[in-house]
């Protein structure tokens, strides 16, 4: 039951482009989950947002600058990822940005963090989603 966000530079990306990137994270983030990744109960619990920034509302060290950087904000339960999981989810993620964006010279094409929801707080339509319940519905196999 992942959240996505993706915030881009206005402009930067073409339509189809932001397509592939938000399909392409949220397979990534699935599969760092365990859940399969063509199960439609999962993608269905896959939420991701794309905004765009105007690049005079960027800034990085205080400076405005011409190739302004994407930011992704990777929202998973507490317990859905270990540590192995995240170092995957994290290089998947940076081939996903090089191979639609392409390397920034001297600089970072995108940034990613990663937030956990202490388990018990993830909530939706009135009623509370524990993990054990977000992996049954996702169809995530816990050894």
């Amino acid at each position: 039951m992942p959240l996505i966000n993706v915030t881009a530079p206005k402009g930067i990306l073409q339509k189809k482009q932001v397509a592939d990137l938000m399909n392409r994270i949220s397979e990534a983030v699935l599969e760092a989950e365990g859940a399969p990744v063509d199960y439609a109960g999962a993608r269905a619990l896959t939420w991701a947002y794309y905004r765009e920034a105007a690049k005079d509302e960027i800034f990085i060290g205080g400076q405005n600058i011409d190739q302004p950087p994407l930011l992704i904000e990777v929202t998973t339960p507490e317990g859905a990822l270990n540590t192995e999981r995240e170092v995957s989810l994290v290089a998947a993620i940076g081939v996903i940005v090089d191979d639609i964006l392409g390397h920034y010279e001297g600089a970072l094409n995108q940034w990613t963090l990663l937030r956990e929801v202490k388990d018990g707080n993830w909530s939706g339509s009135g009623q509370i989603f524990p993990l054990a319940g977000i992996q049954a519905a996702m169809n995530i196999k816990v050894a």
